[in-house]
């Protein structure tokens, strides 16, 4: 369905780029597609009302996102084979999908929030935020991809399949993460699970975190499964990097991240 005066729009095209289904509308729509996805195929977004906070809702088995979209197009892939790993058995799946797209409300982009969560994180570049990235991933897996940082899923007791996707660093001294949040925002806390797969993980008990404004701040994460929680004074920045791991004393030589949350506030433009 199109409609000429329509803000959003929702278009699933094939891997020669052809639309195979599409749905338009003004400040939420809901695309039905009825035919199993094929390798190649990606949902292409248009959102031309001037707002720049979205609310998606890519798959039946996922959460919604709440993204900030700094132009008027987004493109995400539906994932195959190693790509599909991080994900529930369920998604993107099957022959009936509903795609959710809608502008976001004052209440729910200023609302004190977790900002780093994005279900919808892809490992390559990306048009929306935030966005996660990182200089190494271990063996290169998607499994093990930063994107599994900010996918909202906090299960930490497990390794190598859903839902204990997580990010490595492939044991490499030089490690850092990148969370981008494309635009400034205010926050005053980050939330570590690192991964507790023990005894076949160990865990860093040195990190240091290094934010946009040019300041730092070193951690010692301890041994457990829980959330780790570091507060501070709030701050404009837009983007915080994890870097310089340190391994804990351990037989085993491997630790990785499961989740990384920052708490705060959007900045409202006057």
């Amino acid at each position: 369905m199109k409609d000429e005066k329509s803000t959003l729009r929702i278009e699933i095209k094939d891997e020669s780029n052809i639309t195979i289904s599409e749905m338009s509308g003004m400040e939420e729509i809901s695309l039905i597609h009825t035919k199993k996805y094929k390798k190649g195929d990606k949902v292409c977004f248009t959102n031309l009302s001037g707002n720049k906070y979205l609310v998606i809702n890519i798959d039946n088995e996922l959460s919604e996102a709440l993204i900030y979209v700094p132009g008027n197009i987004l493109e995400f892939s539906i994932p195959f084979g190693d790509d599909s790993i991080p994900y529930s058995l369920c998604s993107f799946k099957g022959s009936n999908h509903t795609i959710d797209m809608r502008i976001a409300t004052n209440e729910e982009i200023y609302c004190y929030r977790n900002l780093a969560k994005n279900v919808m994180d892809k490992s390559c570049d990306t048009t929306y935020y935030p966005h996660v990235t990182a200089n190494v991933e271990t063996s290169s897996e998607a499994i093990f991809a930063a994107r599994n940082t900010i996918d909202g899923k906090t299960n930490n007791q497990g390794h190598g399949v859903w839902p204990y996707e997580s990010w490595g660093t492939g044991q490499r001294e030089d490690a850092e993460l990148l969370l981008d949040f494309g635009r400034e925002v205010e926050v005053d806390k980050i939330a570590l699970y690192l991964r507790a797969d023990f005894p076949h993980d160990t865990y860093w008990d040195d990190i240091t975190i290094v934010f946009s404004d040019g300041t730092q701040k070193n951690v010692r994460p301890i041994k457990t499964s829980d959330a780790q929680s570091i507060e501070f004074d709030k701050k404009r920045i837009s983007w915080v990097k994890l870097m310089d791991f340190k391994m804990a004393d351990e037989p085993s030589e491997i630790a990785a991240l499961t989740e990384i949350e920052v708490y705060g506030t959007d900045i409202k433009v006057i």
